[in-house]
């Protein structure tokens, strides 16, 4: 099993190290987040073309970075390794482990940097790290394992984090001296009603979290704050229980077709509605049309 963008650099040198990708997730923008599992082996990463975050979830005490032919660190269970985009480095595996992956570009740096710093994007260099602690990333990397990818709020929940991760490995391993910029306070009442009109009308459409906050006109690391202090609730978390709502209610319009309903609400297809509608309301679509009265 070979993912559809093996040309990511990385991507092919794990492939060819024989690694076994687990789980897969196209984001928004180019980004991406992997999930491998690897026991023996060698690879080279021979300068990228972009840039990887590993975080290691499981084991790695028997992986170890490579130089003029003996070991110069080893890993351990939330390991956390950056390789930036033209970095060399050689690796051996002598033992089970499982790390995940975050790939991303400087067009991603550049934008974290001048909308979440409002810095020129010429001052961001990312510094190699291997296998150092990091107990920030390393609790993100255990999130990530735990997750389930295939949720249908998840890809929202993933682009929120990714945004996130972006804005700690800018702030935490780039040679810019950068302070995690403090959010606080909350949207005004008329941004908020604005933000609510605006999510209705776009419920069928993908809601990333850099369209939601372009409205506004906030990077996505600011408006995810604000959002949740004034809505209590993340926006993926906002924007999924409003679909599911606008699902319930056209649910009792008794012509319409439960595929139609899940993909005017921003459902990708009828199963994925499904779960989310079950998990949600303890039924599924159609068993919820039948107890309506009057709906058949």
């Amino acid at each position: 099993m070979t993912y559809p963008q093996a040309t990511r650099d990385i991507v092919s040198a794990l492939n060819n190290a024989g690694a076994a990708p687990q789980r897969h997730l196209e984001l928004t923008d180019g980004r991406a987040l992997a999930h491998w599992r690897n026991h023996h082996g060698e690879a080279y990463y021979e300068r990228p073309r972009h840039h990887a975050l590993s975080i290691y979830t499981r084991g790695g005490e028997q992986t170890s970075r490579q130089h003029n032919g003996r070991a110069v660190s080893h890993g351990f269970p939330g390991a956390t390794c950056l390789f930036p985009a033209g970095s060399r480095s050689h690796w051996r595996i002598d033992g089970p482990f499982e790390f995940v992956h975050f790939y991303f570009t400087d067009r991603d740096l550049a934008r974290c940097m001048a909308q979440t710093w409002d810095r020129e994007p010429a001052t961001v260099t990312l510094e190699e790290r291997y296998q150092v602690n990091d107990d920030v990333l390393a609790h993100a990397g255990q999130l990530l394992e735990l997750s389930d990818w295939q949720a249908p709020s998840q890809p929202q929940a993933m682009d929120h984090l990714a945004q996130w991760l972006l804005v700690q490995i800018t702030g935490r391993y780039s040679t810019a001296d950068l302070v995690e910029p403090v959010v606080r306070g909350r949207f005004a009442r008329r941004q908020q009603r604005s933000l609510e009109e605006r999510i209705e009308q776009s419920l069928n459409e993908p809601l990333d979290l850099a369209t939601m906050a372009g409205w506004v006109h906030l990077s996505p690391y600011h408006f995810a704050r604000l959002f949740r202090a004034s809505f209590g609730m993340a926006p993926y978390q906002y924007v999924q229980e409003r679909r599911l709502q606008r699902a319930r209610a056209l649910l009792r319009r008794p012509h319409d077709k439960i595929t139609a309903i899940a993909l005017e609400c921003g459902f990708g297809d009828g199963s994925q509605f499904a779960r989310a509608f079950r998990k949600r309301f303890g039924v599924s679509p159609s068993g919820y049309r039948s107890a309506v009265p009057g709906v058949r």
